[in-house]
């Protein structure tokens, strides 16, 4: 869910270790509508690690979080919290690529043939055929019978 841009996406630093998601949502929750709540966890080991990210309605509710919570105690863990950042792009990304995914594949370039000194000029491209619909036509069952005259 944090792929959509929101202007109330934070972050949230040095969360207990066994707070849950749900509990994470409740602590926001005052400060405006809770669109997300999420706790990272450890790719390889599905633990949970003590930060994570809460997407907030506004912007104003975000402000206000972040004033309210930043240097709280939470179960005994002082946290820290903090706008998002968005992830800067790697050096030699394509413009327009989404981060983690391989580049599109393109179709290899075809060798160009020699010019020929006899070669006549090419005639353009004669365009491709408009594509036609059909609708069909057929008769509809009636859902109830009319009287007869």
């Amino acid at each position: 869910m944090r792929g959509r841009r929101s202007h109330g996406n934070l972050f949230i630093a040095n969360l207990p270790s066994d707070f849950s998601e749900a509990r994470l949502a409740e602590a926001f929750d005052p400060y405006g509508i809770v669109l997300s709540a999420e706790i990272a966890r450890d790719p390889a080991t599905g633990v949970r690690l003590r930060h994570g990210w809460v997407d907030i309605a506004t912007d104003r509710a975000a402000k206000a979080a972040i004033a309210g919570l930043h240097g709280t105690k939470l179960d005994g863990s002082r946290i820290e919290v903090r706008p998002s950042e968005k992830p800067e792009r790697k050096p030699g990304g394509a413009p327009g690529a989404r981060p983690g995914r391989p580049p599109a594949r393109r179709a290899p370039a075809t060798a160009a043939a020699p010019p020929s000194e006899a070669a006549a000029p090419a005639a353009p491209a004669a365009p491709a055929p408009a594509r036609q619909f059909v609708v069909e036509k057929r008769p509809l069952r009636r859902r109830i019978d009319l009287p007869t005259r």
